[in-house]
């Protein structure tokens, strides 16, 4: 074997070897490209450098393209399998919530911002405009933005779930989520 056959060889070896600290399923895909070149320079049918990656390249994508999406759909990883739930909960915990609006939220666009957890997120207003320094109320959240509604001055903050207390159960707040979503 010439030197090149053994770089493609531990070159592949070390791309699929360096799925368990990246898992990201490409570098499997480049390691058994470069293992399928390896196996050809070894058997004589690539013998010059430019053709071994030529044919490096073309396995490769072959190999990416189709075989990405299809291990992905046949085993979904976390993110993709509980990403739903997972945001549901941690919304269900946040619905009720008085925040500071950061800059002006209104009802007809998202370029808002509230201040919530640290951290400032876009805001969209269920009723007219909110000012700045102003407070209000999460009521619920579609994918990066916020639905705030004003809070009410002269009783206090109304509590919207009252942080799902009052409600029978959490099929109870889907509900209300649900409701409050399609209007």
């Amino acid at each position: 074997m010439d030197a090149w056959t053994i770089a493609f060889i531990i070159a592949g070896v070390l791309l699929v070897a360096s799925e368990v600290v990246a898992p990201a399923l490409v570098s499997v895909f480049f390691g058994v490209a470069a293992l399928i070149v390896a196996g050809l320079r070894a058997l004589g049918v690539l013998e010059s450098l430019p053709l071994s990656l030529l044919v490096f390249g073309l396995t490769s994508l072959a190999l990416v393209i189709p075989g990405r999406f299809l291990i992905q759909r046949l085993l979904p990883g976390r993110s993709e399998s509980h990403k739903d739930t997972l945001d549901l909960d941690d919304d269900k915990d946040a619905m009720g919530e008085v925040v500071e609006i950061v800059e002006d939220v209104a009802e007809d666009n998202d370029a808002g911002r509230i201040r919530f957890q640290g951290t400032t997120w876009q805001a969209r207003s269920v009723h007219g405009t909110l000012k700045a320094g102003a407070h209000a109320q999460l009521v619920y959240r579609e994918g990066l933005i916020w639905v705030v509604e004003p809070v009410v001055v002269d009783g206090g903050a109304r509590v919207l779930f009252d942080r799902r207390e009052s409600l029978a159960s959490d099929v109870a707040v889907d509900a209300e989520v649900g409701v409050r979503r399609q209007r």
